[in-house]
């Protein structure tokens, strides 16, 4: 591997263009949310004050991840993961909230344990695909780990790490007999949960209803309307605004459909391009990194992230029944912001020691 020490931004350096797409990216959500808010007040209350401190933590945390070698985290990862576990068992001692326990309640925040869980996972499964341990004790530890976020319940969550675990093991050089004995062994799992209850009846039902014909979705149907009403260039910034129609939960899992009537589909259009910019620029660590461990846990980032984008576009615009999952760095919310800090900081320390600087 190539050494050469850069000292722009960081004890170590900084990759210029994933720094800056992190940064356009909260400053889009802000901009969305400012939309959303009636008032801008100096209190943790408003939606915007609060998503601008979980920004300026999110920054403090990528900034915090530059002087962590990517040798540390293979060899903390199994610490991250036991502590990951440990979180999940302990969120069935909380309260539930609207049915649920998902949530660590902190007072002015919640701490949400499964969104951390989806970066620890693809450096778990990175860990031991590129060590050639991945086996049965590994395994078992994934399912036992999905089977506590599917038991929150969370059943959107559980199928994206199921569904990033299964691609990051698709491109390993895994023996294909493998690769089939884990597919089946997560499907039987997932029969055994649905037998024993594991998996929620709600969610079920929630599925059920979706493809039934003569059952409409309120939030999604909602969505669609003011999706619609953005037209071409939006309406933000119109003199005379179409009038907008009330969508629940806008400001976290249906905020794209906020996004799309104030900034149309050009505003959409930019959006998913920056999405789309920063997917090509991680290829480059495909293509040039001499490091397994690298190569796995870039095609884990791009994996998860391109899934909850495109299924929580799919959920706003109705094509997916509601899985309450957020658009990264968009939604409102403190664990989901962090999370993908985590992503991007990674991303930066593995782009520093590939000496990919710009």
């Amino acid at each position: 591997m190539r050494s050469r020490k850069i000292t722009l931004l960081g004890p170590e350096g900084t990759n210029i263009s994933v720094f800056f797409l992190f940064l356009v990216f909260n400053f889009i959500s802000w901009f969305t949310l400012f939309t959303l808010s009636n008032d801008i007040n100096l209190d943790f209350s408003n939606i915007l004050i609060r998503q601008i401190i979980f920004s300026l933590i999110s920054i403090s945390v990528f900034f915090l991840l530059t002087y962590i070698s990517v040798e540390t985290f293979l060899r903390f990862i199994d610490i991250f993961f036991v502590f990951t576990v440990l979180a999940l068992l302990l969120l069935f001692t909380t309260e539930p909230r609207l049915g649920v326990r998902r949530w660590f309640d902190l007072g002015i925040i919640d701490l949400q344990p499964s969104e951390f869980a989806k970066v620890i996972v693809i450096l778990f499964v990175a860990k031991y695909l590129s060590e050639k341990k991945f086996n049965f004790i590994s395994v078992t530890a994934l399912i036992f780990l999905i089977m506590l976020i599917i038991n929150q319940p969370d059943l959107g969550t559980g199928l994206i790490i199921t569904f990033v675990v299964i691609s990051m093991l698709f491109v390993s050089n895994i023996r294909l007999r493998y690769f089939i004995l884990i597919f089946l062994i997560l499907l039987f799992s997932f029969f055994v949960f649905l037998e024993f209850g594991i998996i929620n009846e709600n969610q079920l039902d929630r599925i059920n209803n979706f493809f039934q014909e003569d059952e409409i979705d309120f939030q999604q149907s909602q969505s669609r309307l003011s999706i619609s009403s953005g037209g071409f260039f939006g309406q933000y910034f119109q003199e005379i605004q179409v009038n907008k129609v009330f969508v629940p939960v806008e400001t976290t899992d249906f905020i794209f459909s906020a996004y799309a009537y104030n900034f149309g589909f050009i505003g959409v259009f930019f959006l998913l391009l920056l999405w789309f910019i920063f997917f090509m620029r991680l290829t480059q660590i495909l293509n040039i990194s001499s490091s397994e461990f690298d190569k796995y846990v870039i095609t884990g980032f791009i994996v998860l992230l391109a899934i909850q984008i495109i299924i929580n576009i799919s959920t706003v615009i109705g094509l997916v029944p509601n899985t309450g999952l957020p658009f990264p760095l968009l939604s409102l919310g403190g664990s989901s912001m962090v999370s993908i800090a985590v992503v991007f900081g990674i991303t930066n320390r593995i782009f520093i020691e590939n000496n990919l600087v710009i």
